[in-house]
Formats: C-alpha cells, sequence, structure tokens
C-alpha cells in the first residue's frame, strides 16, 4: 500500500492530520498571524511609526519562521521509536501520509500564517493611532518589475543598458519564487525525519552549513577577481541581444537547478516515510 492513493482514505488522512495540526500548531498560527502586532504597540507607546516596506518584510520573515517550525510541531513524533507508531499505524499509504504533510507545511501553513498576518495588519492600520498610517500594499511581480525598470536597478555598460525586465523575465520570477517557498518548506520536512532531537535548529544549523561550504566553493571558483574581471570585460563586448540571451539562460538554469534541488527534497523525505523502522 505504500504508494497506493486512494480519495476517500486521503480525504479522512487529511482531516485527522488537520485537527492535529490546529492541536499541535494552531496557538503558534495565531501569535505569527498577530506578530506585527507588536509593532504597532511600540509605535504607540512611543509615537513612532512603521513603514510599509518594514512590516511587509517582517510579514515575510514570520511566515518563513513558520514554515521553519511546523513540521517539528505537527509531525515531530513521526520518525521516532515509540511515539511513531501511531504515525505508522495510520491507514493510509506513506504517498498518501507525505501529501498531506506537504500540504500542511508548504502550502497551508504560508498561506495562513501571511495572509492572516496581511490582515491584522490591515485592522491595526485602521486605527488613527499607532503608527500604522497604511495597509501593506502587495505588490504584484508585474508591480516590481515596473518599479524596478523605473529605478536604477538596471545592468548598464559602456555600449549598453539593461532593465531588470530584460534580465528577469516575469514568469521565471514567479516560478523561482513558488519554487523557493516549496523548497524552504522541503529543507525542514527532511529535516524533521532526519534528525530525532532538536530537529528545526539541527536542520537549520545544516541548511547555513551546507550554504556556506557552496557559497565558498562557488567564490573561490567562479568569483576569483581576476577572472571575474576578465569576464566584465568581455561580457561590455556583447551585443543587446546576447546579453539579454545569457541573462535568461542563467535565469532559467537557477530556477531549473532549484526544480531539481527541491524534488529531491521532497523525494528523500517520501522515502523516508516509506522506509522509517519503529
Amino acid at each position: 500500500m505504500n504508494n497506493t492513493f486512494a480519495f476517500n482514505r486521503f480525504k479522512n488522512l487529511l482531516l485527522k492530520d488537520g485537527k492535529m495540526y490546529i492541536h499541535n500548531f494552531g496557538t503558534n498560527l495565531i501569535v505569527f498571524c498577530c506578530l506585527n502586532a507588536i509593532f504597532w504597540v511600540f509605535n504607540l507607546l512611543f509615537g513612532s511609526s512603521s513603514v510599509q516596506g518594514f512590516r511587509f518584510g517582517m510579514l515575510c520573515t514570520w511566515t518563513a519562521l513558520a514554515m521553519m517550525m511546523v513540521p517539528e510541531k505537527a509531525y515531530g513524533k513521526a520518525n521516532l521509536s515509540r511515539e511513531g507508531v501511531a504515525f505508522a499505524m495510520l491507514p493510509a499509504s506513506s504517498l498518501e501520509k507525505f501529501i498531506s504533510m506537504f500540504i500542511y507545511c508548504a502550502i497551508v501553513t504560508p498561506v495562513v500564517v501571511f495572509f492572516g498576518g496581511y490582515l491584522v495588519d490591515t485592522l491595526l492600520s485602521l486605527f488613527p493611532f499607532g503608527g500604522f498610517e497604511k495597509p501593506i500594499h502587495l505588490y504584484t511581480i508585474n508591480e516590481v518589475v515596473h518599479m524596478m525598470d523605473n529605478s536604477e536597478g538596471v545592468v548598464q555598460s559602456s555600449n549598453m543598458e539593461l532593465s531588470f525586465g530584460d534580465v528577469f523575465p516575469v514568469g521565471v520570477i514567479r516560478t523561482s519564487l513558488y519554487v523557493g517557498i516549496i523548497q524552504w518548506a522541503a529543507i525542514f520536512m527532511l529535516g524533521n525525519m532526519v534528525f530525532k532531537k532538536h530537529k528545526t535548529g539541527k536542520t537549520f544549523a545544516s541548511y547555513l552549513g551546507i550554504s556556506y561550504v557552496l557559497s565558498t566553493i562557488f567564490g573561490l571558483t567562479f568569483l576569483r577577481s581576476n577572472r571575474l574581471e576578465q569576464w566584465m570585460e568581455t561580457l561590455e563586448d556583447f551585443p543587446k541581444g546576447e546579453m539579454i540571451r545569457i541573462a535568461h539562460n542563467g535565469m532559467i538554469w537557477g530556477m531549473i537547478i532549484g526544480i531539481i534541488i527541491t524534488a529531491v527534497l521532497l523525494y528523500f523525505t517520501y522515502r523516508k516515510i516509506k522506509t522509517q523502522k519503529y
């Protein structure tokens, strides 16, 4: 039954996981949604104000933190020797368990925390006091690209000027954003199934360590000062069309690599659920 999928069985599992999710993480959801109220209270006490950009950035931060915590809070017992037996004995296949876990960790949590936090922030902005003068404007990706095109966010060389929209296509930015969100969830889903204790902390430490090693290798290999200067001098002689093609290919390959990494993380999470010994 490990690889099978039955809709009715999955529906029952989803409802059961939903009750468990609310029981184990519901309070945390409320707290994360209300965290921007801290700045509202601070502004009220000290007569200051918080700009929209800062509040939006903090909403994203709370969402990322919630996604880090939810696998351990909601599914922390899934790989434990004794407590995990209940998870193993659920009347559902490994595939169904994985999909349910993915839905709550990678979809439900970011949507509820971000838009719940946005709703709380908007309600607080209606008060004539507290320093939230306007509701946060949720810019679309098209709006962001347009603003960057009208700002100094362009690539310039001696013989050409590339706008932000030339270098970063809207479709690729949108896809990369979605992949990045899922990848962030996948990292902590896998860490939750690998580590036995302090799952979130160990996963985050592992993420920082691997990122540092990879960035160091990349920097030593590709970004040496003399090599970088040579590349820049070569690129300046390229026509605009060729520069755009190189930028597009770089973005697409980056997106493909991100998709592959995310798929690998999710695959090993599923495999760990399927092969977990108790």
